[in-house]
């Protein structure tokens, strides 16, 4: 059998919404502060009217000890009425007795609080001096002050009684007070903080309602702001530009997906029509070997744009860590000139080399840095004027290594900056797949170098070349002695 969610109490706490727990530990925590705080009212309330009990007990002795006085016989009396006819207990005094050593009982009177009602005085023991506590057959709670007194040499007891019933009947009265007064401020309370919550939380309702629109074909709509920076102004903000970077994520993934399928569909239809030719109308060896090499170069270049594809996948999918181990960053550029120097001769483009003598040291993997390296250099070349030179540089930079790519080519407006790092984008019609390019080489370049813990950093004007400088966290080593190179 399920077992039902409300049997556990924090399924239950969990169950509830936000507006309705927020008031809850409101309510809850209020009830705390009250309960502890009624405690102590009450506790002090307590002590308070006992210290003042206590209080009235020792004036009553105080005055019965000045009622006391020494007659001929040596023997002490009590002042006659006539001569204390202005003496009277205070309030809710019950009796005041005198004793004698001997324990017979000089005088006794009843407190004006006793007058009407029949009362039984306890019966004298002899006790030390001090305040105890009694009760009376009738249940009356009595508070008792017992001491000795000493008037003209003769000793005697004198006994204060005080009835608490009084102060009973305050402190009940107190509590009856509290035990209705406090669950209903609670119930205010709670109430109050339900109404507060749902004016606060308000806002997220509506981000919510906006939130429910939002789908992959309407990245362009966003929650509103509250119109003040809280934490749900934040929040909304924060979302808002999640949900940015999501529209730009998907357009992105759109035009991928539209470039992609152009660039697969180009060479396919090419090597389909030629073989189609080939098929329809007779050829001779060589119209043959001529279908067959385009067929094989169109060939080439699906492998080449599987090849980077793959890379570039694999390359935003993580295809776990980096080699790390310290690379020399003047050998590296030197090693990629070489290995495109044959391509920069076959379209008359030089290559000038800028190496320091203390070549400076990056930490990260030789061959995914010299794919970086080379899309830069492979790019440069490609867009390079014949009789141009491509000039490659190292520099330390502070705590950086720059390597600077510096082509003389038509260069990169400035609306196409931001954009020459993404897959398949070309700034213009002079960066197309005639060149043998499909607008992935500086989006794989720019992913290997961020991957290492640096950036790319474009400078371009048309008209006058463009420089892409590669900035690395240098790594220390010993130096290196290399001069400069130049090729062609």
């Amino acid at each position: 059998m399920p077992r039902m969610p409300w049997k556990n109490p924090p399924d239950l706490w969990r169950a509830l919404g936000i507006r309705t727990r927020l008031a809850a530990g409101y309510a809850a925590t209020l009830s705390l502060l009250l309960f502890v705080y009624a405690a102590f009212v009450y506790t002090a309330a307590y002590e308070r009217l006992s210290i003042e009990v206590d209080h009235r007990l020792d004036q009553e002795v105080e005055i019965a000890e000045r009622s006391l006085f020494a007659n001929g016989s040596g023997r002490l009396v009590w002042r006659s009425p006539a001569l204390s006819a202005d003496y009277d207990t205070l309030p809710n005094m019950l009796w005041i007795d005198v004793h004698r050593v001997d324990g017979s009982l000089l005088h006794r009177s009843l407190g004006g609080y006793a007058r009407g009602r029949p009362v039984e005085p306890l019966a004298f023991q002899v006790r030390p001096s001090g305040f105890f506590s009694a009760t009376l057959p009738d249940g009356a709670h009595l508070r008792i002050l017992q001491r000795a007194v000493e008037v003209d040499g003769l000793r005697a007891t004198v006994r204060v009684a005080y009835d608490e019933e009084q102060i009973r009947r305050d402190l009940a009265s107190f509590l009856l007070v509290l035990a209705i007064g406090i669950p209903l401020a609670v119930i205010a309370a709670g109430l109050a903080g339900y109404w507060l919550a749902g004016q606060a939380l308000t806002p997220v309702a509506r981000m919510t309602e906006e939130a429910r629109s939002i789908t992959a074909e309407h990245l362009d709509v966003r929650l509103p702001l509250p119109g003040h920076d809280d934490e749900l102004g934040r929040l909304a903000t924060t979302f808002n530009d999640l949900f940015a970077r999501l529209e730009r994520s998907f357009e992105q993934l759109r035009r991928f997906t539209a470039d992609a399928s152009h660039e697969l569909r180009t060479p396919l239809t090419v090597i389909r029509s030629v073989g189609e030719v080939g098929l329809r109308e007779p050829q001779d060896e060589a119209g043959y070997r001529e279908i067959i090499g385009t067929m094989l170069e169109e060939a080439d270049r699906l492998a080449l744009l599987t090849s980077a594809l793959l890379e570039l996948t694999r390359a935003e999918g993580g295809r776990g860590p980096l080699r790390r181990e310290a690379i020399d960053v003047c050998k590296a550029v030197l090693d990629t000139a070489e290995f495109l120097g044959v391509l920069a001769e076959e379209r008359q483009v030089g290559l000038a080399l800028d190496l320091p003598a203390a070549a400076p040291t990056v930490l990260g993997d030789p061959t995914v840095l010299r794919q970086a390296l080379v899309n830069l250099l492979d790019n440069a070349v490609k867009h390079s004027p014949a009789g141009t030179t491509v000039r490659l540089a190292v520099r330390a930079d502070g705590d950086e290594a720059e390597i600077s790519v510096a082509d003389q080519g038509p260069g990169i407006a400035p609306e196409h900056r931001e954009h020459v790092y993404e897959r398949f984008y070309r700034a213009d019609s002079s960066r197309n797949g005639k060149t043998g390019g499909f607008g992935l080489g500086l989006a794989i370049a720019r992913w290997a170098v961020e991957a290492h813990g640096g950036r790319i950093e474009l400078d371009s004007e048309p008209g006058r070349g463009s420089i892409f400088r590669i900035r690395l966290p240098l790594f220390p080593a010993q130096d290196g002695r290399l001069g400069t190179w130049s090729g062609v």
